[in-house]
């Protein structure tokens, strides 16, 4: 199994090189592309269009493929080349993977000047040195890291965004069709959150009346897929909508302020939750503390829909009191949003953004809004440094640590995985197995998938958990792969300045 993990990778080295001389080869193809039409532009001829369509015509029937396709790969060669030479290079030595490659250049594209660009390189490929993860890993680092070099805050660049807002639908083969939309990255999430929630809630209920002989049970074989499509289906065609340009729509969630609600940890009920840690840059270990604050903000993303379907949202909203939820509509989308203390704090901060978990940076205005409706709050402390969790605190003790550990993990803490914690989704391990002796502490959880739940119990794959988190896997071959927690704090450079005094 060694060699032929060591052939694969191997392999894996010479398609990278590879790839790096098929990228410069696209990249001169547009130089000569641009000649042409500098000649042509001389003699009075056609635009640079045309000639860099003819070049990339000769390559695609020469390669077999669309002409289209050709002149987006020629394009997206030139931004590599020309544009990201540090990455080219790693790219032509073999260490970084095209996908990998692409996904720095995608993020690092909007960043004009090319001196911070360069830095954007060396940063995004010192994480990726120190902690090696998939490319879709790669993306919320090196989005973070772009957000934190663009002279431009999150909140600009994300109200001129905003009006890219839209709503599509295709008509496909055999009288299916898709839908396709673009909103804002917490509204997305909450909204997929939820229909995961609903589709879920029917498919236990489905199995347990499929226990209990209930013929209509027996008989609906739909699958998980087809069940949030359908609730997507129901939710669009019988819902209440407002129209307006608000977070939340025109409705705003009604926290409960039941004891019960409280001391419940749920990612469903009448108070959606959004589990967000919130810490400060300033907070250093051994001197915890400073000013902290932060917020696990409980707010949900979902418009209530008409009583008649069992699906409403138990809001307020521009025509009157909607309904209290029953059933289906008792469920809210769930997000986890880590705001910066200082930003928190801080009633005029515009430019600080805040980090939606496994889609990268929202802005402040948006993630206040969601604490603004929190029914629990808590508070994380970290190492400005490392970015290193070091302890939360909640408003209400119960399921300390289940908090702590959202806080912490953010997503399942195999490696690679990007699976965000979501009920139904992951479970609380072990990493010493309670059977055999190991105690419930932080020190000693994680939060796993179902598939690697399931693959560590069931699979000759073991792993260990140090400080701070930090998890070591080693696989049946005995190789060693490193997960650590996602960091809740900003990175920043070392000040080497004297200090004024």
């Amino acid at each position: 199994m060694e060699s032929a993990i060591e052939a694969i990778r191997a392999a894996d080295r010479v398609i990278a090189h590879a790839q790096a001389a098929r990228q410069m080869a696209l990249a001169s193809a547009s130089q000569v592309a641009w000649a042409q039409h500098e000649r042509q532009v001389a003699a009075g001829g056609s635009s640079r269009a045309w000639a860099h369509r003819a070049i990339a015509e000769e390559i695609a029937a020469a390669t077999h493929t669309p002409g289209r396709s050709v002149e987006r790969q020629m394009n997206d060669a030139t931004n590599l080349v020309s544009r990201f030479p540090v990455v080219r290079d790693r790219l032509a030595e073999g260490t970084v993977s095209l996908p990998h490659a692409r996904t720095i250049v995608l993020c690092g594209d909007r960043i004009d000047d090319d001196e911070t660009r360069s830095v954007f390189e060396v940063r995004v490929l010192e994480r990726l040195d120190r902690v090696p993860m998939t490319a879709g890993a790669l993306a919320e680092v090196a989005r973070k890291v772009a957000q934190e070099l663009d002279p431009v805050s999150i909140s600009d660049r994300h109200k001129a965004a905003r009006r890219r807002r839209r709503v599509g639908f295709r008509p496909g083969e055999d009288a299916m069709g898709a839908f396709d939309a673009e909103v804002a990255n917490v509204l997305g999430v909450g909204m997929m959150d939820r229909i995961d929630q609903m589709a879920k809630t029917v498919l236990a209920a489905r199995a347990a009346a499929r226990r209990a002989g209930d013929p209509a049970a027996l008989a609906d074989d739909r699958t998980l897929d087809e069940i949030r499509a359908d609730i997507f289906t129901d939710l669009t065609l019988t819902g209440i909508p407002t129209g307006h340009d608000h977070l939340y729509g025109a409705t705003f969630p009604e926290p409960s302020n039941s004891a019960d609600a409280k001391d419940k940890d749920t990612d469903a009920g009448l108070g959606a939750t959004s589990n967000c840690a919130g810490g400060t840059a300033d907070a250093k270990a051994g001197d915890v503390g400073l000013g902290a604050t932060g917020a696990t903000a409980d707010a949900g993303a979902g418009a209530g829909s008409a009583p008649c379907t069992g699906s409403g949202s138990g809001a307020v909203s521009a025509f009157g009191p909607a309904p209290k939820p029953v059933g289906l509509g008792a469920i809210r989308g769930s997000v986890h949003i880590t705001i910066p203390a200082t930003a928190l704090a801080d009633p005029t901060n515009r430019t600080e953004g805040a980090t939606l978990a496994g889609a990268g940076p929202i802005p402040i205005i948006d993630a206040k809004e969601i604490a603004a409706d929190a029914t629990i709050w808590n508070r994380a402390f970290t190492d400005a440094n490392t970015g290193v969790l070091l302890t939360v605190d909640q408003r209400f003790p119960t399921m300390a640590q289940r908090r702590f550990l959202k806080a912490r993990d953010e997503r399942c803490r195999f490696p690679g995985c990007r699976q965000a914690i979501r009920k139904h989704y992951v479970d609380i391990d072990h990493t010493h197995p309670h059977s055999r002796g190991g105690p419930t502490n932080v020190a000693n959880l994680e939060y796993l998938c179902e598939t690697h739940h399931m693959l560590e119990q069931m699979t000759e794959w073991t792993v260990t958990q140090g400080p701070g988190g930090v998890l070591e896997w080693t696989s049946p071959n005995g190789r060693v792969y490193t997960d650590t927690p996602p960091p809740v704090a900003r990175f920043t450079p070392p000040d080497n300045e004297p200090p004024p005094f």
